[in-house]
C-alpha cells in the first residue's frame, strides 16, 4: 500500500471542497480500502487543524460486474450512504447493483 502523503491530502481536499467527495478517479490508490481509511483519518485531522467544516467518511461500494471502489466524502454535503454510492457510480460511470428478490422473498404469509 502507498502511504498517504501531503500531495494526496491536498488533492483530496480540493476534490471534497469542489464535489463533496473524492474517488479513485482523482487518487488511483483509493481502490485500496486501507489507503482510503488512512486518507479519511488524515483528512479529519487536517480539517480539525484548519477549522474546516464537515464530517469526513469513507466506505467501499459494490457495483455491477463485481467492481468495488471506495469513496471519501463530506457528510455535510452528501447526506446519505445511498447518495454517496450514487455519486461514486456517476463519477466512475458504473452501475449500482439492484437487489433481486427471490420468489420466496416476494411471498406474503
Amino acid at each position: 500500500m502507498t502511504a498517504v502523503d501531503a500531495t494526496a491530502i491536498k488533492e483530496a481536499e480540493e476534490a471534497i471542497n469542489t464535489n463533496g467527495f473524492v474517488t479513485e478517479k482523482e487518487l488511483p490508490d483509493l481502490h485500496d480500502i486501507n489507503y482510503a481509511r488512512e486518507l479519511s483519518d488524515k483528512l479529519i485531522k487536517s480539517r480539525e487543524n484548519q477549522s474546516e467544516k464537515g464530517y469526513i467518511y469513507t466506505e467501499p461500494f459494490d457495483f455491477v460486474g463485481g467492481k468495488i471502489s471506495n469513496i471519501v466524502w463530506n457528510m455535510d454535503r452528501i447526506k446519505t450512504r445511498k447518495d454517496a454510492e450514487a455519486a461514486l457510480a456517476k463519477d466512475l460511470n458504473w452501475s449500482v447493483v439492484q437487489p433481486q428478490l427471490s420468489s420466496a422473498d416476494k411471498a406474503t404469509f
